[in-house]
């Protein structure tokens, strides 16, 4: 071990004199050359060319919803195949240049190019989704006969799950004509709303007044003052914040009015009974597991009241104001330099595995991250498969705290988990929203448990705040996103909603979950307008998947501290076939019972542990 170790710091010292400290942003080369070369373009070429043909076979073959199906024989087995292949085909090329694309369009929204580009992509979406659909009304014609095509077949075999769900699924279709009529008009509605609020929340720039100096930012940096060790500081971001969100709130809530319309519409005609329940099957959990997460978060909301409650005292107040819910507490002064993140996250990960420490390093040396936060940049962080080269690219907004620290390697995690899908095939690698989050929250425990293990009193203090912020965000406030969601939705099956009423309605599930641990003078009324995964169309309730994220990885750790390296095999196998079960199917093999809140309140009990420590320093 002490070998490896050394070789990684030598690598990590070689890599900073070629930076010079300086942050790095992403690197796509080895993809494509540009969004006009000849490589991109032929791909381009490649994909309409798939599409089509992919059309035309399904249109020679009948491949759609049809009362009469065919015979479950060996010919069916071949055709049924190759539809498949063609899919997986086609999907792979989409994800890679629409990734490719957004790689320019996430890092400056300026750029007219990749704009252009990212509209002229969404639409081959539309007939890639067609051909979806036609795919899965066909799979529920013959979905009694899927197991015994299966068995004639080994693609068959390899996509049974894909297309037993999709059998499954099919039954929430309309027409052709309408589910084609409902892609062709997502362009206009659903996706612009939301490329609307991406744009608008993107650009906005606020002027911040501090210490007798204002300076016009960019809102992902104002919101990044939250973390300052100076409450002046913060308190002067929250409050630029509020306004420059007041003075965006009439376009963004006109975003989100239409995006929720859009869902509320197609839930209708696809005999939906309620909003949450297509988030369930694309989760694929149910209702009993969603209850059993959902009833033990709400359980626990006394103990993280009891941690808001103390660190307010710390800033001698009795519940805390927005802007000291983020605030640094104990002496982690530390500010990490873009090869000091490197380095850490490195070795850290290798006391892991060896394996996942080199993967981290090539995903450092290779530039897949973009960490600069600038000016036309969206905020937050997130990661992305680049599906042809079989690796992912990574953006995040660096300002050299240990929370962000904790970001890259939370993103990381999500690109380990991709790595360990490699040679799967898109519809195999299609995992559910909730068991997406499992690699990345491991490796934020994995990171964050190092720091804490040698740290003082100061720094072990200042740490536990990290942890518990990041815990009571994704289990707090995370609950507080779904109330409002949940409200939304009820009330905008009757009307559009304005402005206010979403502050209401988001200042409303604040209190019902925060309690008395947050100054109700002082809320975030504005929280609806700043995440975007209220804009996702299609993708409602992308919140609760975060929760279901955090405490199963916790509880997987739990069982990586009581098991040792034994565990590592048996993870990378859990993180490989994630696509290819359902959650409560694919944990049970692993002896886990997601379906009884049990489960969820030992991983509960870890945080719980924390708060108690974090009480007594």
């Amino acid at each position: 071990m002490a070998t490896k170790k050394t070789k990684i710091i030598k690598v990590i010292k070689h890599a900073k004199n070629e930076t010079k400290g300086k942050l790095v942003k992403w690197d796509l080369s080895n993809v494509y050359r540009g969004l006009e070369t000849k490589d991109f373009t032929d791909d381009w070429k490649k994909l309409e060319k798939s599409i089509a043909s992919m059309d035309k076979f399904f249109e020679a073959n009948g491949i759609k919803k049809t009362g009469k199906p065919p015979a479950a024989d060996a010919k069916t087995a071949a055709m049924l195949a190759k539809a498949v292949d063609m899919f997986n085909e086609s999907i792979m090329l989409y994800q890679t240049i629409e990734s490719y694309i957004y790689s320019f369009y996430s890092t400056d929204s300026y750029d007219k190019l990749a704009a252009k580009k990212m509209s002229e992509i969404e639409k081959l979406s539309v007939p890639i989704k067609n051909l979806d659909v036609l795919l899965q009304g066909f799979a529920g014609s013959i979905g009694k006969s899927i197991p015994k095509l299966a068995r004639m077949n080994g693609i068959l075999k390899n996509h049974e799950f894909y297309l037993t769900e999709s059998a499954e699924q099919s039954k929430y279709l309309m027409s052709e004509a309408e589910e084609r009529l409902a892609s062709e008009l997502s362009l206009s509605g659903g996706q612009a709303f939301s490329k609307l609020q991406g744009v608008v929340s993107s650009q906005l720039k606020v002027p911040v007044a501090i210490k007798d100096k204002t300076e016009t930012m960019p809102i992902a940096k104002v919101r990044n003052l939250a973390y300052d060790n100076d409450e002046k500081v913060r308190r002067a971001a929250y409050e630029a914040e509020l306004k420059g969100w007041e003075s965006v709130k009439e376009p963004i809530a006109a975003a989100l009015n239409g995006v929720k319309g859009h869902n509320i519409t197609l839930n209708i005609h696809r005999g939906r009974k309620n909003a949450v329940q297509p988030s369930l099957d694309m989760n694929r959990i149910d209702e009993k597991v969603l209850n059993a997460l959902m009833s033990a978060m709400k359980e626990s909301f006394p103990e993280f009241r009891r941690y808001f409650r103390k660190k307010a005292s710390r800033f001698g107040q009795k519940s805390l104001p927005w802007w000291n819910l983020f605030a640094p507490v104990g002496k982690f002064d530390k500010r990490y330099t873009y090869e000091e993140a490197w380095k850490f996250i490195v070795n850290t990960f290798s006391s892991f595995s060896a394996d996942l420490g080199k993967f981290a390093d090539r995903a450092f040396r290779n530039s897949w991250i973009d960490a600069d936060p600038r000016d036309g940049k969206r905020g937050g962080a997130f990661c992305m498969e680049i599906p042809k080269v079989e690796e992912s690219r990574i953006l995040c907004n660096f300002d050299g705290s240990f929370e962000q620290v904790n970001t890259i390697a939370h993103e990381l995690g999500h690109a380990y988990h991709t790595e360990c899908q490699k040679g799967l095939t898109m519809l195999q690698k299609n995992t559910p929203m909730a068991l997406a989050e499992t690699a990345s929250i491991f490796c934020e425990t994995i990171v964050t448990n190092a720091a804490i293990k040698n740290a003082g009193h100061d720094e072990k203090l200042a740490i536990l705040e990290t942890q518990l912020i990041n815990a009571s965000q994704v289990i707090v406030d995370i609950f507080s996103r779904f109330l409002f969601e949940d409200e939304v939705f009820k009330r905008r099956e009757k009307s559009e909603l304005s402005a206010d009423d979403f502050c209401d309605i988001m200042i409303d599930a604040q209190k019902a979950t925060y309690g008395d641990g947050l100054d109700r003078k002082y809320m975030h009324s504005y929280m609806w307008a700043l995440k975007p995964h209220y804009y996702t169309p299609g993708l409602a309730f992308y919140n609760y998947p975060y929760a279901f994220g955090l405490l199963f990885g916790l509880g997987l750790y739990k069982i990586f501290e009581k098991e040792g390296k034994a565990f590592i095999p048996k993870y990378n196998e859990l993180l490989r076939y994630t696509g290819q079960f359902k959650a409560a199917e694919l944990t049970r093999r692993f002896g886990i019972d997601i379906a009884t809140p049990g489960f969820w309140k030992g991983s509960l009990n870890i945080v719980k542990a924390q708060i108690d420590e974090y009480v007594k320093l």
